[in-house]
C-alpha cells in the first residue's frame, strides 16, 4: 500500500504506463536513493536505476549512456529524478538529444551552474585533486556553465540549505548550502518550478516532504509553496518552500 502522505491524485493513470529513471550522483553507485525509489513506486511507477562511473568515466560519456538507457526503458509516459550529478547528466541529455516521450524532470540538490566544492577539491595537490573528484566532476566544472535551462520539458529543482557536508571541512564554504552544493548552483532561469527545504544533500533523499514534492510536481508540474508564518525566518530550521533566485 502507498504511503497516506503520498495523495493518491498524484498516481500515473493506470492506462498509461509510466516509468521514473533514478540518475545518482557522483561517487556513489545508487544505493542511497533506494527508499525514494521504493516510495515513488508505490504510487505506481515502473522505477530504474541508471549507474554510472563518476570517477573513472567522464561527462560526454556518461551522458551518452544515460540517453541510450533513457531510451530503452519502458513506459509510456517516461520522467527523470537525479540528485547532485544525477541532475547534471539528466540537464545535459534533454537538452541535447532528449526522449520524445512525454514525462518531467527534477533535479536535487544538483550543481546545474558550478560546483564550488568541486573546484576546491580539484584543485587540491594538482593532480591528486583531480583525483578526488573523478573525471565526471572535472569535466562539469571546467567548462562554461550556461544560466539558463533549454530543454523542452518540465524541469522543477529541488535544493537543501543545511550546510552538513563535506563542504563544512572549508571554512571558507559560502552559505546558503546543503554542505556540498551551494544554493545559487542550483538555480537556473527557465526551469518550471524550484523549492527548498532545511535539509542536507542526502538528507533530501530520505526526507517524506522532499519524495511528496517530486511526486506532485511529476503529475501537477508544479511544487507545493507553503508562505512563511508571521515573523519567521526564511532560514527557518523547519521552513520549506522558499526560494531565493527566481527560476524564471
Amino acid at each position: 500500500m502507498p504511503e497516506v502522505w503520498l495523495n493518491q491524485e498524484w498516481r500515473p493513470p493506470a492506462s498509461v504506463p509510466a516509468s521514473i529513471v533514478f540518475v545518482h550522483g557522483a561517487v556513489v553507485n545508487g544505493w542511497e536513493m533506494g527508499l525514494l525509489r521504493h516510495r515513488l513506486g508505490q504510487l505506481g511507477y515502473r522505477v530504474r536505476q541508471f549507474e554510472y562511473q563518476s570517477m573513472l568515466k567522464g561527462l560526454d560519456y556518461n551522458v551518452l549512456r544515460l540517453r541510450d538507457f533513457i531510451r530503452e526503458a519502458e513506459g509510456e509516459v517516461l520522467h527523470v529524478v537525479g540528485h547532485s550529478m544525477g541532475g547534471v547528466l539528466t540537464r545535459r541529455v534533454f537538452e541535447q538529444a532528449p526522449d520524445p516521450r512525454p514525462g518531467r524532470l527534477v533535479a536535487i540538490g544538483s550543481p546545474l551552474r558550478d560546483c564550488w566544492v568541486g573546484r576546491r577539491i580539484d584543485r587540491f595537490h594538482h593532480h591528486w585533486g583531480r583525483y578526488l573528484v573523478g573525471r565526471t566532476v572535472h569535466d562539469h566544472i571546467s567548462r562554461p556553465h550556461d544560466p539558463a535551462w533549454h530543454g523542452s520539458r518540465d524541469f522543477g529543482v529541488i535544493a537543501g540549505t543545511y550546510p552538513f557536508g563535506i563542504g563544512a571541512i572549508f571554512q571558507s564554504h559560502p552559505r546558503p548550502s546543503d554542505g556540498v552544493v551551494l544554493l545559487h548552483e542550483t538555480c537556473l532561469e527557465g526551469v518550471r518550478d524550484q523549492v527548498t527545504f532545511r535539509l542536507n544533500h542526502f538528507g533530501m533523499l530520505f526526507s517524506k516532504r522532499c519524495c511528496a514534492q517530486i511526486a506532485r510536481f511529476l503529475a501537477l508540474g508544479a511544487f507545493a509553496h507553503a508562505a512563511p508564518a508571521p515573523f519567521e525566518s526564511k532560514t527557518d530550521k523547519f521552513s520549506s518552500g522558499v526560494t531565493t533566485c527566481s527560476p524564471g
